[in-house]
């Protein structure tokens, strides 16, 4: 609520005071509300730097009205004065509340503290009585019109400053380990609020109001300076330190302070002309001629000035997007794992360059964001290599829009993190080589303990059913001999097929490279199959074409077609069917697929991942091998197989739920099958 009534270098002290004043609050207003979605603290610091906005603005009202109008319109008079008195009784409660809020980050907020809030509230309610004091004495100083209950104002003031500034220096002590910059922030503030309030006591509680005018001379002048700093200091974290996850591009603040800065320059050369005129010195025509020219001069030194500001804007965000993009290559170094490193990602990218989310989409995921529906904000970046698109990082910023340096950064991590994609994909094809070749070498080994076993245990065991054949016929013998050596036969037969078996899991097939007929494989198959079949009484139904060329050779079409069909065969029961069929399917062009269903027990869906492992079985006396050997034909030949259980058809019961193998092969270019 200051007034003047003419342009002393005082008065335009208070000006520009309470011009930089207005400019540096609704800077901080827009940035806080334009930034990001409002927190409850956010929102009562918004309120805060509003309410100190109003204080300074009803001020320079109040000085433009006094210099333009003397005693002034009553009109502006009264809005001047209301809007500056409805900033200040605002200010007051708002500062410590917005502090308690921020002590809330760190420690539980207790029901005394609470109270003291309430307590800075109530002298609020005195406002609108204030109010209508000041209106109805326009025609005095608003000190003066105000009274006595300034003193309880100032007091009132005091008091909330000293509150700030105590939560202040517990603050610092809190962060003095975690964030030592922030720590020295939280101190300063202190100090500038524990000053404010004994300076604010010792310039209006000691005088005789009636002596005052408007806010005083060059103390309390240079106390409304002051007051600016703690409100200017928190925009420096926020621009320097990123205090409240506030982001704001550098070249917004140099852009806003540059504007900002011409005009008040602009409204300074208009007033200092004005005023040299007034008293005879130079025409106004003459002065600004000389401001401008003043201003031509230091344009030079301004644009070197800022082109050095944003050099070293630019070094610091490469240098930051470096130390980033070399952070998750590191990683993908160290893991070689695709998804820690998208992890990485999303929670890093965000953190270092001000973004509300980042998303990594990798590989077929990348029709995600298409198919889904993005954030109204959200920009894609490509991610490519040689040309080609590997994955898509989809951000979305706290902003209405990107910034240039957002934009300029997340170009160049584009790129590095295209190299860590690669780093981590060439890292798990080498893991996965080496665990090809260590399966190979296994497989290897186990192919020559086979051969040792079929030549050191075969030919004994061809000698011992030879024995056992011939006492078995021998009638000499008494009849239980000749049924043990029936059974002995019976366990030699066995075993060779149990080694028969291993040595044909152990051993590649040969001709991969030549096409067959799976049509003629599964009739020799079933042919073979059918007096089993029957002794079990199974039905074996076929729907199959009489040519179908498919690659991978007709030995490993003979070995993955008969062990499925001999393990449906031992899985269904009397009375059973099992379905044999061939399918072109019209999703998977290129492929043709081999299907067995039978209507046994089925495979308990624990067990379904294990059953292609070797040596794994549910059946007692089973080797555990004839999966496996149709899973390591079909990796050999480039196939695929799948196991649903139960089958969803109406064959199959809840007692007996079945199961259906699917075979892929691919299809044949060449016509001539293998002979």
């Amino acid at each position: 609520m200051d007034v003047a009534y003419e342009l002393t270098p005082l008065v335009a002290a208070k000006l520009v005071v309470c011009t930089f004043g207005t400019l540096v609050h609704l800077f901080l207003m827009v940035l806080i509300l334009g930034n990001r979605r409002l927190r409850r603290f956010e929102l009562m610091l918004f309120f805060l730097m509003a309410a100190l906005f109003m204080w300074y603005v009803g001020n320079l009202l109040a000085l433009n009205v006094g210099l333009y109008y003397g005693a002034g319109p009553t009109v502006l008079v009264g809005i001047s004065r209301v809007v500056s008195l409805a900033g200040f009784i605002a200010a007051v409660p708002l500062l410590v509340h917005v502090q308690m809020e921020h002590f809330r980050s760190f420690a539980s907020i207790r029901v005394w503290q609470r109270w003291l809030v309430a307590c800075f509230y109530l002298p609020a309610l005195s406002g609108p009585w204030l109010a209508a004091r000041l209106l109805r004495h326009l025609g005095v100083e608003p000190m003066v019109a105000l009274g006595r209950p300034v003193r309880a104002l100032v007091l009132w003031a005091a008091a909330a400053l000293l509150v700030a500034a105590g939560l202040n220096l517990y603050l610092k002590w809190y962060r003095r380990v975690v964030d030592p910059t922030l720590a020295r922030f939280h101190g300063y503030l202190a100090g500038l609020q524990a000053f404010l309030a004994l300076a604010w006591g010792a310039a209006y509680l000691p005088y005789a109001l009636p002596r005052m005018g408007g806010l005083g001379g060059v103390f309390p002048t240079a106390l409304l300076m002051i007051a600016i700093v703690p409100s200017g200091l928190v925009g420096y974290s926020i621009f320097r330190y990123n205090f409240l996850d506030l982001r704001v591009p550098r070249t917004v603040i140099y852009s806003v302070v540059t504007i900002f800065a011409f005009l008040i320059y602009l409204s300074f050369m208009r007033r200092l002309s004005g005023w040299l005129e007034a008293h005879q010195v130079l025409p106004a025509v003459v002065t600004e001629g000389v401001m401008i020219f003043i201003l031509v001069v230091l344009l030079e030194p301004v644009k070197r000035l800022i082109s050095r500001a944003l050099h070293r804007q630019f070094v610091s965000e490469f240098e930051k997007v470096q130390k980033l993009a070399t952070e998750i290559e590191e990683h993908a170094k160290q893991t070689g794992d695709v998804e820690s490193l998208q992890t990485l990602v999303e929670e890093r990218v965000p953190q270092e360059l001000g973004l509300e989310s980042a998303k990594l989409w990798r590989g077929r995921a990348r029709a995600g964001p298409q198919g889904a529906s993005p954030h109204p904000k959200a920009r894609q970046v490509p991610i490519a290599r040689g040309g080609e698109e590997i994955a898509l990082l989809e951000v979305v910023p706290t902003a209405p829009e990107f910034s240039g340096e957002q934009l300029a950064a997340l170009e160049i991590l584009a790129g590095r993190l295209a190299g860590a994609l690669e780093i981590c994909q060439l890292i798990a094809d080498k893991v996965k080589l080496e665990r090809e070749l260590a399966e190979k070498a296994k497989l290897a080994f186990l192919g020559e303990m086979a051969t040792r076993i079929a030549h050191n245990v075969k030919n004994p065991l061809s000698a011992m059913k030879t024995l056992g054949q011939l006492l078995e016929e021998d009638q000499t013998l008494p009849p239980h001999a000749r049924h043990d050596c029936r059974l002995l036969v019976e366990e030699i037969d066995r075993l060779n097929r149990n080694i028969s078996q291993v040595l044909r899991y152990a051993k590649p097939a040969r001709d991969t490279d030549r096409p067959a007929d799976l049509g003629v494989i599964i009739d020799r198959v079933v042919g073979i199959l059918q007096i089993e079949a029957e002794r079990r009484r199974v039905a074996l139904e076929v729907d199959a074409e009489e040519a179908c060329l498919v690659e991978g050779g007709e030995e490993a079409a003979n070995d993955i077609i008969s062990n499925l069909v001999v393990n449906a065969l031992e899985a269904s029961g009397e009375g059973s069917t099992i379905r044999i069929r061939i399918v072109r399917p019209q999703s998977h062009l290129g492929w043709v697929e081999f299907c067995v269903e039978d209507q046994g027990l089925g495979v308990p869906r624990d067990k379904l991942e294990k059953i292609f492992q070797p040596f794994f079985t549910t059946r007692s006396g089973g080797t555990g091998l004839g999966l496996a050997i149709v899973k390591r034909r079909l990796d050999e030949i480039g196939g695929s197989v799948d196991c649903e259980s139960p089958v969803q058809t109406g064959h199959a019961t809840s007692a007996h739920p079945g199961a259906r193998f699917v075979v892929r092969f691919r299809e044949a270019r060449s016509l001539v099958p293998a002979v």
